[in-house]
């Protein structure tokens, strides 16, 4: 299921955001407003609707929620500005979001798990790691890299959120934006 109205504010929150024209906190409050209703990026997996939502909905806030330090009120400019590899991907999820395919790849938490996790969870966590000088965290942390690289092989990764380099470079073509042509949306 393609949500065309929530991709469309998404990709214009993650797009203000991403160029310094709003805060972390302006950028929240708009994805709460218009696309999660009430959820904090990093919550909404939680969310019931996220269970039958357009399936590009969570991972791309996901990704949007890695972007700025929630413990504190920024624009991404000066010290925080974004980096170009982080730009270029969130170039491509915008040009996916404004697209009408749908999203292809598992679900795969790309951000530390530690944080789907209990307070409980985490405390036992932080206990076994100590109880084992840190072993446990590596074993988890090599299994884990593992299985990113196993995702990674499931389509054409650099081209993420698009699952194939075909689909990046046909929505390229037809992008909507600075395109030299004006078009109703």
């Amino acid at each position: 299921m393609i949500d065309k109205e929530r991709r469309k504010k998404l990709a214009y929150h993650l797009r203000q955001l991403s160029v310094g024209q709003i805060t972390n906190g302006g950028f929240e409050n708009g994805i709460m407003k218009d696309v999660t209703d009430g959820w904090r990026p990093e919550q909404y997996y939680r969310a019931k609707t996220a269970k039958y939502d357009d399936a590009a909905i969570v991972p791309m806030l996901e990704t949007c929620w890695s972007l700025y330090d929630d413990t504190r009120q920024h624009k991404l400019v000066g010290r925080d500005k974004l980096h170009d590899e982080s730009l270029k991907t969130i170039a491509r999820c915008i040009l996916f979001l404004r697209s009408d395919l749908e999203y292809e790849w598992p679900h795969f938490y790309m951000l530390n798990p530690i944080f789907k996790f209990s307070i409980l969870k985490t405390f036992i966590l932080l206990a076994i790691n100590i109880l084992t000088l840190g072993r446990w965290m590596r074993q988890y942390r090599k299994k884990e890299v593992a299985a990113f690289e196993e995702f990674k092989k499931l389509g054409d990764f650099e081209y993420w959120p698009f699952f194939r380099k075909i689909d990046y470079e046909m929505q390229l073509s037809r992008q909507p934006f600075l395109n030299g042509v004006m078009k109703e949306s």
